[in-house]
């Protein structure tokens, strides 16, 4: 009986094996269909989403585009035509010439066309000029010839000569006091071309201001912020000479130096 029993715990282990292994396959087989369904699914839906996601990237950007067509400005180019005229420059004759030239060739042309000037003028003209002249010239050492020139000027009566006569007068007046001015530069030392001569020397000298008129007495500079007119000394041993057109003419120790207009010297 008990080796019926054991037969029997046998086969039935035996069937259980079996069993066991037929279903193994079955559920791998299983698997393998489901896997293969889904890659069936994503085969299958992957087209569509594609598709799909274009369309919608092309939808937008033509409603962005479209966007922008309504809301941005649109920038418009014009084109004006320019009109002009041409029309012939003014004749304004030969310029007069204002470049000083000191040399002595350049004086002895000016002295020479006064003298051609002088040649011009009415015989009684010349005969007063002359005694006039002799007047200013005793007068030119202290004043240098201007303001001389100028007081007795105004005693003469011009009036019967042409405007362009009376001009040529009055620079024949002034042309005699002029050489002595001009002697006088010449000798002079220039501060702005020989300023190693006198670097240490001459104290410091900021022309500020330069007034020049006709007359000595209205002309005036301003150095180191004090005015001073022409024969005034600046120091105890600076003394100004002459305030001409473009510079002054100063004494320091006894010699002469020209200074030009508005010269900053720093000592």
């Amino acid at each position: 009986m008990s080796k019926v029993m054991q037969a029997l715990e046998h086969s039935e282990r035996s069937h259980q094996n079996l069993s066991s292994l037929h279903q193994a396959p079955a559920h791998a087989v299983e698997q393998q269909i489901e896997s293969r369904r889904g890659r069936n699914i994503a085969i299958v839906l992957l087209p569509p989403i594609l598709v799909a996601g274009v369309m919608a990237f092309q939808t937008y950007q033509a409603e962005k585009q479209r966007w922008l067509e309504h809301n941005v400005a649109e920038t418009v180019l014009v084109e004006i035509p320019f009109e002009y005229t041409a029309s012939q420059a003014p004749d304004f004759g030969p310029l007069a010439v204002t470049y000083r030239d000191n040399s002595s060739s350049a004086q002895s042309d000016w002295l020479n066309q006064i003298e051609q000037d002088n040649s011009s003028l009415p015989q009684e003209v010349l005969e007063q000029a002359s005694t006039v002249g002799s007047q200013v010239d005793s007068n030119a050492t202290e004043s240098y010839g201007s303001e001389g020139s100028d007081d007795l000027l105004s005693g003469l009566d011009l009036s019967q000569l042409s405007p362009e006569l009376a001009q040529r007068f009055e620079s024949a007046l002034s042309s005699n006091a002029k050489p002595e001015s001009d002697r006088q530069n010449s000798e002079a030392s220039n501060l702005s071309q020989q300023a190693e001569r006198w670097y240490g020397k001459l104290p410091a000298l900021n022309f500020q201001t330069h007034v020049y008129s006709s007359k000595s007495s209205k002309r005036w500079v301003k150095i180191n912020g004090v005015e001073y007119n022409q024969g005034d000394w600046v120091s105890d041993n600076i003394e100004l000479v002459a305030i001409e057109q473009q510079s002054c003419l100063i004494r320091f120790k006894g010699e002469l130096i020209e200074v030009p207009a508005l010269y900053d010297w720093q000592g």
